[in-house]
């Protein structure tokens, strides 16, 4: 399984991030999630889920920063594309709980932290880990699950798994 992103030389295209346009973030904060495709998914595989999470984030907040969580994007075949603005125009999937509600932040709207929350680094280049993992079953979860929900429910369905890291300007 690998994952394919179009990038500028491995940094997420600036308008998914940061440096988004106006009518791109919401509240300031980039709300337009990139695409990308998966190719070699396993046979059985029935549905994805997938995080993005912020590693460099440690030195920063003290724990990794989770920009987006998906859940039961459905497949057919051994492959899928993940369209532009996926987490705004998809209805068929579940979106989890990304760190803009944290205690650091207190962000409380669901359109914030129910979706696609791009990076925005404070301080340096931060690294960027997208992970997707081919399930063998839908996961039983609620729109605004958290990262440990989603650990729980992908228990014994996790067929595979593939990760690539792409970075985003400061």
């Amino acid at each position: 399984m690998n994952i394919t992103v179009i990038t500028d030389n491995m940094y997420i295209p600036k308008r998914f991030s940061k440096y988004a346009d106006d009518a791109d973030k919401y509240k300031g904060q980039p709300i337009v999630s990139f695409p990308f495709a998966v190719k070699g998914l396993p046979s059985a595989t029935k549905v994805l889920a997938f995080s993005l999470l912020d590693h460099d984030a440690v030195p920063v907040c003290g724990f990794s920063w989770i920009h987006w969580l998906v859940a039961n994007v459905k497949v057919s075949g051994n492959e899928i594309q993940i369209p532009e603005d996926f987490s705004k125009t998809s209805s068929a999937i579940i979106q989890g709980t990304n760190s803009f509600s944290s205690l650091f932040v207190g962000e409380t709207d669901t359109k914030i932290t129910q979706r696609y929350a791009g990076p925005t680094p404070p301080d340096k280049d931060h690294r960027y880990t997208l992970t997707v993992f081919a399930l063998t079953d839908e996961l039983v979860l609620q729109e605004g699950f958290y990262f440990n929900d989603l650990r729980d429910a992908m228990r014994d369905k996790i067929i595979d798994k593939t990760a690539i890291e792409l970075w985003a300007e400061s």
